[in-house]
């Protein structure tokens, strides 16, 4: 009999199962689906003579990778996750089905993406280039995405190797730790990678607690009183600081080592291991490790997810240096941080653009402004990676940096970077004697969120600080101003946006707008600071005409029209080779070939397998998915389906009689030419017997040429 359970305790009563109360199931156990108040359920079937263990052994679920994406599941229960398990959740023997059963494409990449419901699918600007319109696709039906405008795309697993530049089981071990599966390396190399993986994880856990520690001392602690004295002379918020985790390193005595003795006594972490994790050094004079953060101000650098990543301490008074950040390690790179993230991101959102400071108070008293969509960039330079970062909620970012020169020079410099991504950035203008945001706000909190909505499109602030006086000057003076401003205009990457500034530069200082663009264009082919890519993509192309990979041919509409039918019904494969007589072989397109091949390998009842593919085969699969394909719908009836598959197999037919016709009508002039008569008559006669089979088969049904008499684009 079968029954279902609310889980809640373990045991047994009158020999039947009864309520787990830690969300632990036993093998042979089917997950069933949550209702309206309860937790999961679990359908159990028992026999009447049979009884149940007292106590259930609960352990972890777990996946032995064996090779690329075969594993070997031991015996044994298995752990119901915060993951809304699916209400048919049959065993399975694969970590990446595994894993993508529990997983949903579109929250996956909704994470890293703005995504919005376009029709059953969902769209978003690409994060793989730069572009204005939508062409980035994903179907949660089908749990694939697939760009038009780059031809990229593949399941929930080749977007994760993307986006976070990991290989495959990178990718594997990121979107299982999502999902709530605990995987076991069974070779060298991926006990390699999981030894790595594990040590960023111990280094969150040391950062995590120190962040704690930190924060507990700011708040509770006599030794925070520095720092709680510092945020009152900057008019921070209590709740402000409390928001972003700010906390304070004491310094800890002589020994300088208050954290690590915290550490220490809890059982918490080893000197080794906080060193591992940037927060401990060894002393100067080679004695006992010391902390690294001492007497500072200290504010916790997290990712999108809110995981401490490393930190960024203020010395009070005049200690040297003024900011100290978290060494590199294995959790943080300083390239790809910012500060502040996990609280705008929600904000950023919202607004439509990101707002970007130099400094860790310049977030917190923009915050304290009403201001939430602040980020820093952790005490570098704005970065290729920070700004491919703020690009996955926004296409637009607002540059706030301090007044003075090297703020100047730091927002010019990040223009160049945003553009290079295809972004659009806007910079404030501070009113005069205000050094940065944080002053700012001090003076007048209302006066930011001003400042912010006045902010300039890019060019034009540069181009302005170019020509500067000029336009009023001496011919010496104007010539000077268009010599920088030239140097500017030759950034710009789009041609449109660059001719605009163009004119107005030639306005402002009396020249012609073709002499201008002239010396611009000298600038450009002579190596000037131009961004790499050209922004503005070409509207995505119609699926049938995009290509399975950037650069190469498309293939001809029978063939995507076979390939569009196994990737979608892989059962269909045996019906096109056993009832058709087709062949892998006789596809001209080696993409369309290999998936065939593929959907043939697919077990019955299962969706083609996207990881196993190669890329080309990947972008392919991920295109031919997204085409409506109206034989397929259930009351479309078994006639349309059929004919539209012996059309499209008479093609490729046909192309491949064509193809051997024209090498065999090769081969048999050059035997002519070379005078082989026997050969040549033997070739003649092959191929009278190949164009009669042709003719045979032409009369057997169309011939005509073009495409396959299927429906659908």
């Amino acid at each position: 009999m079968a029954e279902h359970v609310r889980i809640r305790k373990t045991g047994t009563r009158d020999g039947r199962p009864v309520m787990l109360d830690d969300g632990h199931v036993v093998e042979g156990d089917e997950l069933g689906p949550p209702t309206p108040g309860m937790p999961y359920l679990v359908r159990r079937t028992v026999l009447e003579e049979e009884s149940a263990p007292e106590v259930f052994n609960t352990s972890p679920v777990r996946a032995v990778i064996t090779d690329r994406g075969g594993v070997s599941r031991p015996p044994g229960p298995r752990r119901l996750t915060r993951t809304a398990v699916r209400s048919e959740n049959p065993p399975v023997a694969d970590a990446v089905a595994e894993v993508k059963a529990r997983l949903d494409i579109v929250e996956v990449i909704g994470g890293y993406v703005r995504l919005q419901r376009s029709g059953r699918d969902h769209k978003g600007l690409c994060p793989f280039h730069a572009e204005r319109t939508p062409s980035f696709g994903v179907s949660q039906e089908k749990q694939v995405w697939y760009c038009f405008g780059c031809s990229e795309g593949g399941d929930v697993l080749s977007f994760v190797e993307r986006i976070e530049h990991v290989d495959f089981y990178g990718a594997l071990e990121l979107l299982a730790e999502k999902a709530g599966v605990e995987l076991e390396r069974d070779h060298p190399g991926d006990r390699q990678r999981g030894q790595a993986r594990r040590r960023r994880i111990r280094v969150l856990e040391l950062n995590a607690r120190a962040q704690a520690y930190y924060e507990h001392v700011l708040w509770s602690d006599p030794a925070g009183a520095p720092g709680r004295e510092l945020l009152a002379g900057r008019g921070i918020p209590e709740q402000v600081a409390r928001d972003y985790g700010a906390g304070f390193a004491p310094a800890g005595g002589a020994s300088g080592d208050a954290l690590l003795r915290y550490l220490s006594r809890r059982g918490l972490g080893t000197a080794a291991e906080a060193a591992d994790a940037g927060l401990a050094h060894a002393s100067e004079r080679g004695g006992a490790a010391r902390d690294r953060f001492r007497h500072r101000f200290v504010f916790p650098i997290r990712d999108e997810r809110g995981d401490v990543l490393g930190f960024g301490g203020r010395a009070l008074g005049d200690a040297v240096p003024k900011y100290l950040n978290s060494p590199a390690t294995p959790a943080y790179d300083k390239s790809l941080a910012l500060f502040g993230i996990d609280r705008a991101r929600p904000a950023i959102e919202a607004a439509g653009c990101a707002v970007v400071v130099e400094g860790y108070f310049d977030v917190l008293a923009a915050a304290a402004a009403g201001v939430g969509h602040a980020v820093a960039s952790s005490g570098t330079a704005l970065t290729t990676g920070q700004v491919r970062l703020l690009a996955r909620w926004t296409r637009c970012l607002v540059l706030c940096f301090d007044a003075d020169d090297a703020g100047v020079t730091a927002s010019s410099r990040a223009v160049d970077v945003i553009a290079a991504e295809g972004l659009d950035a806007r910079i404030c203008i501070l009113p005069p004697g205000c050094k940065d945001p944080d002053e700012l706000v001090r003076r007048d909190p209302a006066a930011l969120g001003l400042c912010i909505a006045q902010a300039q499109p890019e060019w034009r602030v540069l181009l302005d600080r170019a020509i500067g006086d000029a336009e009023s000057g001496s011919v010496e003076a104007r010539r000077a101003g268009a010599e920088r401003a030239v140097v500017t205009l030759a950034r710009i990457p789009e041609a449109t946006v660059r001719d605009l500034y163009v004119q107005q530069a030639a306005s402002r200082l009396e020249l012609t707008a073709a002499a201008v663009a002239a010396d611009v264009e000298r600038v450009r082919r002579e190596g000037a600071r131009t961004p790499p890519r050209v922004v503005v993509a070409p509207p995505p192309p119609p699926p049938g005409a995009a290509p399975d990979a950037p650069g190469g041919p498309p293939p001809p509409p029978w063939e995507e029209y076979l390939g569009s039918v196994v990737a979608q019904r892989p059962d269909l494969a045996a019906v096109l080779v056993e009832e058709h007589g087709l062949q892998p072989e006789e596809l001209g397109h080696p993409s369309v070939r290999r998936l065939l091949e593929a959907a043939l390998a697919t077990p019955p009842g299962t969706a083609l397998s996207l990881h196993g593919l190669a890329a080309p085969e990947q972008r392919l699969a991920a295109r031919l998915l997204l085409r409506p394909l109206p034989e397929l719908r259930d009351d479309a009836g078994p006639g349309p389906l059929a004919q539209a598959l012996a059309d499209c197999v008479r093609r490729v037919r046909d192309a491949s009689l064509r193809v051997a016709l024209a090498t065999l009508k090769r081969e048999l002039q050059k035997a002519r030419d070379d005078g082989r008569t026997e050969v040549a008559h033997r070739l003649a006669a092959r191929l009278h017997e190949l164009a009669s089979e042709g003719f045979r088969a032409r009369e057997g049904g169309p011939g005509e040429e073009g495409g396959p008499a299927v429906t659908g684009p």
